[in-house]
Formats: C-alpha cells, sequence, structure tokens
C-alpha cells in the first residue's frame, strides 16, 4: 500500500530521491527492530524505479551519498540493482510486497495482461480509438504500460496493422504512455524476435524500421540500440 501511494502521489522527483536517502540514513536504527532492513528498503527503491517514482539514474544519485563498501546504503543499492536486472523484473518486484502486486486491488498481473489482450483485439476489429485509450487510462497501472506497448507491437509485426500503431501515437501524445514505457515495451519486444520470428520471418527487420520511426515520432530516446538488450527489462 505504500508503495501504490507513491506512486499516485506524484512527488517531484527531488522530494522522492531526498526522502529516500533519508530513510536509508535512518536503516541502522531500523535495523533494531527490523533485521531484514537491507532487502525490504533495496526493494522499495526497485519498486520505486519500476512505479517511476525514481528514474534509473536516480539510484546512482543516492548511491553517491553512501560511499563506504560496508555501509548499509551501499549494500541497499547493490540489492536494488540485482534486482532491477533480473529477468522478468518488473512483474517480480510489482508482486514484491505479495498479493496480486497492482494498484487494482484482486487484480493478478496474468488479469492485466489479458484485459491488455482484448481491449487490442476490441479495438482492432472496429473499436474507438478514445474508447481504447480510456481502457487504457482504467487500469490505473501507468507502471506497466510496457505491457500495452509490447502487445500493439507484436500485433502490428504480426498483421501489419496501422491502426495499432495510431494507437500508440495517440497514446503517446496525450501523455497517456511516457518515453520510459515505451523503452520498456520496445525492449521487451527486442528480447522476444527471436520467437517472433519463427511465426514472422522478417519480424527483426520490421521492428528495426518501426524503432526508427518511434525515434522521429519521439517516443524513444536516441539511447535505444537495435542490439538485443539486457535481462533488466521485463
Amino acid at each position: 500500500m505504500a508503495s501504490v501511494l507513491l506512486s499516485s502521489l506524484c512527488f517531484p522527483s527531488d522530494d522522492a530521491v531526498i526522502g529516500f536517502i533519508m530513510l536509508i540514513e535512518s536503516a541502522d536504527d531500523t535495523a533494531l527492530d527490523n533485521p531484514v532492513v537491507v532487502e525490504d528498503l533495496a526493494m522499495f527503491l526497485a519498486r520505486a524505479v519500476v512505479d517511476e517514482v525514481l528514474a534509473p539514474q536516480h539510484l546512482e544519485e543516492i548511491g553517491t551519498q553512501f560511499s563506504g563498501a560496508d555501509s548499509i546504503g551501499r549494500k541497499v543499492l547493490q540489492m536494488a540493482k540485482s534486482s532491477l536486472k533480473a529477468r522478468l523484473s518488473g512483474e517480480r518486484i510489482l508482486r514484491c510486497w505479495g498479493g496480486g502486486g497492482t494498484g487494482s486491488p484482486g487484480w493478478a498481473i496474468e488479469d492485466v495482461k489479458d484485459k491488455v489482450g482484448r481491449l487490442l483485439e476490441e479495438f482492432e476489429s472496429g473499436g474507438d480509438i478514445r474508447e481504447a485509450c480510456r481502457c487504457i487510462k482504467d487500469l490505473s497501472m501507468p507502471f506497466f504500460h510496457h505491457e500495452v506497448v509490447k502487445k500493439t507491437l507484436v500485433a502490428i509485426i504480426e498483421k501489419k496493422n496501422e491502426k495499432l500503431w495510431g494507437l500508440l501515437d495517440q497514446c503517446f501524445s496525450s501523455g497517456l504512455i511516457t518515453t520510459y514505457q515505451m523503452m520498456k515495451g520496445f525492449g521487451r519486444v527486442a528480447e522476444s524476435l527471436e520467437d517472433l520470428a519463427l511465426d514472422v520471418p522478417d519480424a527483426e527487420k520490421q521492428f528495426t524500421q518501426h524503432v526508427e520511426r518511434a525515434k522521429l515520432a519521439g517516443w524513444l530516446d536516441s539511447s535505444f540500440c537495435l542490439t538485443k538488450p539486457g535481462p533488466a527489462r521485463a
């Protein structure tokens, strides 16, 4: 609930960074009552990155405050980074406190994936773009919008459906899907290209073209490359 609250409050990132630094600085006292404080703080940090409360580069900023090799702060940062680099890290971190791990009570990750799949099918079969955007917004899971990007891109590659590209364009231009979520979604598709090519032989060629098109549209940062990304993206 605390993680969901942080995501909902939309604090300025500078304030969030200061708050986490203060929290880690008090870890020695917290450890008296909570022996696994390092693990818990690391999970709060990782979850904050997944929820976009913090950007990945903020972990480096926080890390500059804890230079000692044996400090609790250094251990927390190392564990948080390791969690974020793990395969399928996003889904695991969303479940880190137990339960469904989402901001919507009773919704497991698989439920959300199913909802995304159904809304895309409805949109393809003649649905209205504004209605599709409303459904995405109603998921109330902006930290999981990379799933929308991934599923939409895969459908575009499989079906060469320009209408679906228009949906992503509308989601981005309206601010519904952020560049960060676009980067994660494109990264996840890059990871699955080998499997996708089994059914769509020119999947990699199509994906390359879509990446360049997305960069021109401003969806992707220029740092995004076509080499197969590491397992950090979930």
